[in-house]
């Protein structure tokens, strides 16, 4: 017993400064505002572009779409919304029976939209709720930046799935700016975790584990993945949709020279072909359209993928290295909880990002890996084993 309160003395520090970096930033607004509220509970002639089977009662938008009908949409212009750099919208959803539409975007969302001079659509971040299927009130805030070429914009509260019922309510947009603290807070905060690093390193036996280099190098991953700005996972995303798209294209306008090509060397049709009815041409781009949907679905998914595999590969290296180091059973469980806190801390660090932040999810990811890599590791742990022992009599043998 007095050994197992000693391990929990040696990883109090790291765990009161996450329960300070965990509590401060959940408290602490990084954005305050920066010009008058520009929407706040509107009601339904407030808004504009109405379609659909939309009521509002009380500041609660409710949208039906019945099976088969029609999508449900309301438009709030925001006046003034070009002057600021930033805005901050809010709102709630609740879902019943919403079901998802051809498109994973066919469902229940509230946007903020940006569209340019000539009233075009200006891609980029615009979503702040997409829920589907039956789930309570679901609340959130995002900020989003302005485009340089945004002409207006407008909050957009739609329930496109094939069929079911959206409420939306607590709707609100206001213009907001980074505080002056921020950074402070920031610098601060990371010279502490800095610190936290120094202090644990050889605590950890980092500089003498059997398998040292390849655990440190997939630590440094998940930091360089956990810290990576937003603006860079979302330009790395479009590159490899541009990317396939233009592959796909190139692919496609090939296969059309080909059978132009081919055509050219079919004879002349006989009498006989002539009164045969003419095939169907099936409909161009069906396959296409369909693998770009199921590569931009899982472009999507990658940063889900990213955090299952570095921390399932993490946990296999840390078990591998105490194999290898011939530790006890009960080593294993503490090397669970000192994965499982690492995942903790670096979800955590994102408080830190501009752009950024955690959220349980990730964390539930990284838990499912670890859980692959336990099992993964009892499989493998017979054959290691062997290896070892094969190991040491060749080493006796060799003596």
């Amino acid at each position: 017993m007095q050994r197992f309160f000693e391990k929990i003395r040696l990883r109090l520090p790291a765990l009161a400064l996450l329960a300070l970096t965990v509590l401060f930033w959940s408290l602490y607004d990084r954005y305050e505002p920066a010009g008058p509220v520009l929407l706040a509970s509107p009601s339904l002639a407030d808004g504009e572009g109405v379609r659909g089977d939309v009521a509002e009662s009380g500041g609660r938008f409710t949208l039906r779409v019945p099976r088969g009908g029609k999508t449900a949409r309301v438009n709030f212009p925001l006046p003034a919304a070009t002057n600021y750099a930033t805005l901050r919208a809010c709102g709630r959803v609740k879902v019943d029976g919403v079901v998802v539409g051809k498109y994973p975007w066919s469902c229940a969302r509230l946007l903020l939209a940006q569209y340019d001079a000539r009233n075009r659509w200006i891609p980029g971040e615009h979503q702040l709720l997409s829920e589907h299927g039956t789930s309570g009130w679901i609340a959130d805030c995002d900020e989003f930046e302005m485009q340089t070429n945004a002409a207006r914009a407008t909050l957009i509260l739609i329930q496109a799935g094939k069929e079911g019922t959206a409420e939306f309510d607590r709707i609100g947009v206001r213009p907001v700016r980074i505080r002056p603290s921020f950074p402070w807070w920031r610098a601060a905060f990371a010279v502490a975790w800095l610190w936290m690093a120094v202090l644990y390193f050889p605590r950890c036996r980092l500089d003498r584990r059997r398998l040292r280099h390849l655990i440190l190098l997939n630590a440094i991953a998940i930091l360089f993945g956990v810290l990576m700005p937003a603006d860079w996972i979302k330009d790395s995303s479009e590159w490899a949709k541009d990317g396939w798209a233009r592959h796909v294209a190139a692919k496609r306008e090939a296969a059309g020279k080909k059978a132009v090509a081919a055509s050219k060397k079919v004879a002349a049709p006989t009498a006989r072909k002539k009164t045969s009815s003419p095939r169907k041409k099936p409909k161009p781009g069906n396959g296409d359209t369909r693998q770009m949907d199921l590569f931009n679905e899982m472009v999507e998914d990658a940063h889900s993928l990213g955090h299952f595999v570095l921390f399932a590969s993490l946990c296999l290296l840390v078990y591998l290295s105490a194999a290898l180091e011939r530790q006890r059973p009960s080593y294993f469980v503490k090397v669970a909880a000192d994965v499982l806190l690492f995942a903790a801390i670096t979800e955590s660090l994102q408080f830190l990002t501009p752009d950024r932040t955690p959220g349980i999810g990730d964390l539930r990811i990284d838990i499912r890996g670890m859980a692959v890599a336990l099992l993964l590791f009892l499989a493998l742990l017979p054959l290691l084993r062997l290896s070892v022992r094969w190991r040491e009599r060749r080493r006796i043998g060799s003596e």
